[in-house]
């Protein structure tokens, strides 16, 4: 299912009544074109945050005082994604995306795979895969994964089957590949980053070494290439978790951003019905 992006600005009023959410508006910025997902995170992942933002934006926009991308599907129900302030490094790995296209019953995916090895992704799957390794035994990085990448999805799904795998069994070390390899998906490795601090992590345990008799298969991009070859066929589904937050700069203090919030939490329903 092919998604366009928005990216949006709307007022937030704490004190309304129902819908918080008035004015929805698409953001047009003279000179720059959003097209996909990657043009909106190289774009605000090179601001210092929503007030820069704002200060470039034409006056009529002035008063919006939340911003965020809105996805829309095929058959125009759509969803929100929060968005990227302050990462050069994601600029980088947005900036060199490869398309790859697969082909189900459904018809053909194309994704956007990021194939290179900066310091931000590997930091990042060193991070997801040690909590899939402790998965397997500590309950709280399995719920962490389900929080970051959607209980219902396809990451997750995988995840699941390489929990239940023998450990004796190399299939269940070939899962660990394939989740690599999946990690490498944009919009995936994009959940990471903005969910990754959504639940933190309460086991008391703080090293854990998981055992086997043999030694777990080391994932690497050179490994991946050398087992997909190079035409690199690659299957995802349609993931709509909604990951949105919204985003309130100087408008609001500490003080009211809890009282509206919550900490750290937000009424996604009640976001989705604000339109």
């Amino acid at each position: 299912m092919a998604k366009h992006y928005d990216l949006v600005g709307s007022v937030y009023d704490k004190y309304a009544r129902g819908n918080k959410y008035r004015e929805e508006e698409i953001i047009k910025i003279p000179g720059v074109t959003f097209n996909s997902l990657e043009d909106i995170d190289k774009f605000t992942a090179g601001l210092s945050g929503s007030y820069d933002l704002s200060s470039r934006l034409d006056d009529k926009y002035q008063g919006k005082n939340t911003f965020s991308i809105r996805v829309t599907n095929n058959d125009k129900s759509f969803y929100y994604k929060s968005i990227i302030y302050n990462n050069p490094d994601l600029v980088k790995i947005a900036s060199s995306l490869k398309k790859n296209t697969s082909y189900r019953v459904s018809g053909p995916r194309t994704v956007k795979m990021y194939l290179g090895n900066d310091e931000l992704f590997i930091d990042a799957w060193s991070d997801v895969q040690n909590k899939i390794l402790r998965s397997k035994v500590i309950e709280e990085d399995r719920e962490w994964l389900y929080n970051v990448f959607g209980e219902n999805s396809r990451y997750t799904t995988l995840i699941n089957r390489y929990i239940k795998g023998d450990p004796f069994d190399s299939e269940t070390d070939i899962i660990l590949l394939d989740l690599e390899q999946d990690f490498r998906e944009y919009e995936v490795f994009r959940k990471y980053l903005t969910n990754k601090d959504k639940l933190k992590n309460k086991s008391t345990v703080s090293n854990v070494r998981v055992t086997s008799s043999k030694v777990p298969v080391k994932t690497s991009l050179g490994v991946i290439e050398e087992k997909l070859g190079d035409d690199i066929s690659y299957v995802s589904l349609d993931d709509e978790e909604d990951d949105y937050e919204p985003d309130d700069f100087a408008f609001l203090s500490p003080e009211e951003r809890v009282e509206a919030y919550g900490e750290g939490n937000i009424d996604i329903e009640e976001h989705r019905r604000r339109r």
